[in-house]
């Protein structure tokens, strides 16, 4: 092993020792989750962040934001060592993943573009069209929709026309001119929402984003 691999390991090992006494005392000064007071130990406190510290490490969430997604089938799995460091890693990821979605942010593992029959054009981990995705709670929610393409207002279920042949309005309040949107017009829109489409008609295909 080589300085530089050595003085890495060094400093991640710092850096999971801090997050793990950070983590510690934000929990043992809340108490919030009724997991950590009826099932687990301080010990095992500990030691489950400190597990969950190093799966952490190169996400987006902290330990204890981990910690606290845990449900007590999971925890009672971790103690009786049923999963292992790998596992709770993809757990972590799962956490962050869904952190990202909710915050209509892409994650950074959805990297094709795709087609959900719900949402219309979004980020997957892959390609094609699907009936349903993770972005779904989003549109349910009214929640932003990061976009792999541009989208025309024609196609959209929140475009309201008006008595113009090819103006309307959006019903969700996104910037348009004081004439309103030309339904032709190619926008980015995290709020698009595909009309029921017949399977005479097919299915368009946006141009992709800049």
């Amino acid at each position: 092993m080589n300085l530089k691999s050595a003085a890495y390991r060094v400093l991640q090992r710092n850096k999971v020792r801090n997050l793990v006494a950070t983590s510690v005392g934000i929990l043992r000064n809340s108490r919030t989750t009724p997991v950590t007071d009826s099932l687990i130990s301080m010990d095992q406190e500990e030691q489950l962040l400190k597990a969950l510290s190093s799966a952490c490490l190169n996400l987006g969430i902290s330990p204890v934001e981990a910690f606290r997604a845990l449900d007590i089938g999971t925890l009672e799995s971790w103690q009786h060592n049923e999963i292992g460091d790998e596992m709770l890693q993809t757990f972590c990821l799962a956490v962050d993943i869904r952190r990202n979605i909710d915050q209509g942010v892409r994650p950074t593992q959805y990297n094709k573009p795709a087609y959900c029959q719900g949402c219309g054009p979004v980020w997957l981990w892959i390609s094609g069209t699907v009936t349903g995705c993770p972005w779904c709670w989003n549109r349910a929610t009214g929640r932003p929709i990061p976009r792999p393409c541009m989208v025309r207002c024609q196609d959209c279920k929140n475009f309201d026309r008006i008595e113009h042949p090819h103006l309307g309005h959006c019903s969700r309040g996104q910037p348009e001119n004081i004439a309103g949107l030309w339904d032709e017009d190619l926008r980015y829109c995290e709020h698009f929402l595909p009309k029921p489409v017949s399977a005479s008609d097919g299915q368009a295909k946006p141009e992709r984003a800049k």
